[in-house]
């Protein structure tokens, strides 16, 4: 039942408007604490999707979602209204799902990341839907500092830059497989494509990192009883079984491998 202010005792009006003056209050933090390049940079994206939409009216932020790769059209409203700052990877994404030089959106970016070879990449590739998104390659030691914060990550610290083959949420990369423990399913130095926002449970291939010393593995997640194990799937790998305890935490899933030709 809508209930008018006006039916409101004095109490109840003291309580509502404090209410609102800690809502304002909260909101007024959150905008002091972003820094000023969040919001210009969502300008800037903001006034070039509206150019695009202006051009071609069947565009909206389900299709820049769709071609970034993306599961959900939030993220882009998200970085185009400043609530979250772009990062690389997403400015790389949305560049291409956009048309436009990264430089247009994120002179910072480009310039503290040292994106000339990111920028190249993007300008020498035909665009081929959300497979063409490209996805940086890492190391297992690399993954484990990926993991933690992915707005640290440089794009010189990646191996090579490789279409996802698919969609890819906004903070996936692609694993480079170490060892043997997951033959015959995963061979050294085939390509995996992990993503951290994806759901996972029990039988998907996970890739998990232990909090002592950062190591990272690939294996596969299992459920006995009430708890989580890694399993390896090689049937000769001499610690098959690894119990998923507070010493582990798991950073994504595997969605593909990229098979090279």
């Amino acid at each position: 039942m809508n209930i008018s202010i006006t039916s409101f005792s004095a109490q109840e009006k003291n309580k509502h408007h404090s209410l609102i003056e800690i809502r304002d209050a909260y909101s007024l933090a959150d905008m002091t604490t972003r820094p000023p390049y969040q919001a210009e940079e969502a300008a800037r994206l903001k006034a070039i999707y509206r150019d695009r939409k202006a051009k071609d009216p069947s565009l909206n932020q389900d299709r820049v979602a769709h071609e970034c790769g993306w599961s959900s059209q939030s993220v882009v409203s998200q970085y185009m209204n400043g609530k979250i700052p772009l990062n690389i990877t997403a400015l790389v994404s949305l560049s291409r799902a956009l048309s436009f030089t990264p430089e247009e959106v994120s002179p910072r970016l480009v310039q503290a990341h040292y994106l000339d070879d990111a920028s190249r990449a993007v300008s020498n590739t035909t665009t081929i839907g959300p497979a063409g998104r490209l996805l940086p390659v890492i190391g297992y030691v690399k993954a484990g500092a990926f993991c933690e914060a992915i707005e640290h990550f440089q794009p010189s610290d990646a191996e090579e830059w490789v279409e996802a083959g698919g969609p890819a949420g906004p903070r996936s990369f692609i694993l480079r497989v170490e060892g043997l423990s997951m033959e015959p399913d995963f061979k050294p130095g085939e390509k995996v494509v992990v993503d951290p926002d994806m759901q996972w449970e029990t039988g998907d291939f996970v890739v998990a990192k232990r909090t002592r010393d950062q190591g990272v593995t690939l294996k596969q997640l299992r459920m006995e009883g009430s708890e989580f194990y890694l399993y390896a799937t090689n049937p000769d790998w001499p610690e098959r079984i690894i119990r998923l305890d507070e010493e582990w935490t798991i950073c994504g899933r595997a969605r593909r491998k990229i098979v090279d030709l």
